[in-house]
């Protein structure tokens, strides 16, 4: 019989009885409590402790459920424990001040009022006690979270220059939340958002990354957008604001941008694919004698500054190739048409996208559905064909029918640039339909048909 799952209930009555034990001043505090409050039960639960580190709390919590002992994070003060798909993390209260040219503040010990008040939203500053009773230090956390308002508890200036990283926060949970900004908080982004230079491309990659995979990544572009952070940090995409593209479009090419991200699936590769999609049409962007907007090569352009944005902002390698491999070939299915088309262009196209496939497709649907393109079902036509000529996937997983020594002992002579040659021939030759993938048999015979390619 197996045991039961723990319950977030239950872990909560263990740390009560061990904050109880050993006399710790604990509370309940952050996105914890704010999601407990709106209804949404999760699995990282933050503690506060004031006079002690709360390590004794959390090895008792450990030894309980028969956890691994405590970590301590000393760069951050924390204490962590994980089990049962959970996380308690503990951090003693503290009071803060900041050097205006560092993230790194001078801390010292605090009480529980004074840890709330350095806190980044008055939403975030919520906390309960172990008991369950909500206390509102600020006195505007409870409304402002009825209300669906992000506000900072001090003035949004003096937040956002402490710590900079609070302004990516506040277009982070714009878009995980639903929230409005209260007013004044954009013009305090706007007017602080030089100050972010101080921050790690890692911890801005980290935020991004969390707001793209939010229910409205849309709202929260927009909030950076008018906040002054793409400037900072996105030139490529603050180029894209006010270019006008005519044709099926309706949007400007950052608006159509964030209406695709927002319309692919939710995983990191299709949203950050769907941001870039069109990321080279600015540096490509002109019009032409009849008045037509044109973007030649845009693809291309955007590919490679696609890779470049990505890897500075120290994603990783495989994330940025993929990326710039689906900018790359985004258009191709959008400019389908099934009467044009032959089986090779197809193969071509399932060659060139490789495992891609799935993510290219929707792409280009919600790059369609985000401008007045009447329809995908040319794009439905294109996914049925590279499944019928792509049958068991040989060919987004395409080889060589023969290696380098294959072809080197058929042709009896020393290998060389011509053994490349002979290998992409016969690429050509399964693309075009006239070898089987795989079949080495029959890609011998083929070679001994075109002798010239084992002469020249």
């Amino acid at each position: 019989m197996h045991a039961l799952p723990l319950t977030q209930d239950a872990l909560l009555e263990a740390i009560g009885e061990a904050a109880s034990a050993h006399g710790t001043e604990a509370y309940l505090v952050g996105g914890f409590v704010r999601d407990r409050l709106l209804g949404r039960e999760g699995k990282d639960i933050d503690l506060l402790t004031v006079g002690d580190d709360g390590t004794d709390l959390l090895a008792s919590v450990a030894r309980r459920f028969g956890w691994a002992p405590p970590q301590r994070f000393e760069r951050f003060g924390t204490g962590q424990v994980r089990g049962g798909g959970f996380i308690v993390e503990v951090v003693r209260a503290r009071a803060e001040s900041y050097d205006a040219a560092s993230r790194k503040p001078d801390v010292r010990p605090g009480s529980l009022e004074e840890d709330i008040w350095r806190r980044d939203f008055t939403v975030n500053a919520l906390c309960q006690t172990l008991a369950g009773r909500v206390i509102d230090v600020t006195g505007r956390g409870l409304d402002d979270l009825r209300d669906g308002v992000l506000r900072t508890p001090l003035d949004p200036e003096q937040t956002f220059s402490e710590d900079p990283l609070r302004m990516f926060r506040a277009a982070r949970f714009t878009a995980q939340l639903g929230f409005a900004a209260a007013p004044g908080l954009v013009d305090a982004m706007r007017s602080m958002a030089t100050r972010s230079e101080i921050l790690s491309a890692e911890r801005v990659a980290e935020e991004i990354r969390r707001l793209l995979l939010s229910d409205d990544p849309r709202a929260g572009l927009e909030m950076l957008r008018d906040g002054g952070l793409l400037a900072m940090w996105f030139p490529e995409l603050e180029a894209m604001i006010g270019i006008e593209q005519g044709g099926f479009h309706v949007y400007d090419v950052f608006d159509h941008s964030t209406h695709t991200t927002a319309g692919v699936s939710r995983d990191l590769v299709s949203r950050l694919a769907g941001l870039l999609h069109d990321v080279g049409k600015p540096p490509t962007h002109a019009v032409d004698d009849s008045g037509k907007h044109t973007f030649y090569d845009h693809p291309g352009v955007g590919a490679a500054l696609s890779a470049a944005l990505l890897t500075r902002l120290r994603f990783s390698n495989d994330i940025a190739e993929r990326v710039a491999l689906l900018v790359r070939h985004h258009l191709r299915p959008i400019q389908y048409r099934p009467e044009e088309w032959s089986d090779a262009a197809v193969r071509r196209l399932v060659r060139d996208i490789g495992d891609e496939r799935e993510r290219l497709l929707d792409l280009a649907r919600a790059d369609t559905r985000a401008s007045s393109f009447p329809t995908t079902e040319a794009i439905d036509d294109l996914e049925r064909r590279m499944e019928r000529l792509d049958a068991g996937g040989a060919l987004s997983r395409m080889r060589p029918p023969l290696d380098g020594h294959e072809i080197t002992a058929l042709a009896g002579r020393a290998p060389g640039p011509w053994v490349g040659r002979a290998q992409r021939a016969l690429e050509e030759a399964v693309l075009d339909g006239g070898l089987a993938p795989g079949d080495a048999q029959a890609a011998r015979r083929w070679l001994e048909e075109h002798a010239e390619l084992l002469r020249d």
